[in-house]
């Protein structure tokens, strides 16, 4: 459950800075899950300092 809900505000914040679709595509790859995930919230965080 915990990684659903992960992968879903994971998917919100895809939406919210307007990436590609490829980046929700990758959240079903185990291989590829984690380092999205670890990439997107690098970028949110990075937006919070720019706004």
């Amino acid at each position: 459950m915990t990684d659903l809900i992960r992968k879903t505000e994971t998917i919100r914040c895809i939406e919210h800075l307007q990436l590609t679709e490829n980046l929700i595509l990758a959240l079903d790859d185990a291989v590829q899950a984690e380092s999205v995930a670890q990439a997107i919230y690098s970028l949110q965080q990075l937006n919070e300092q720019w706004y």
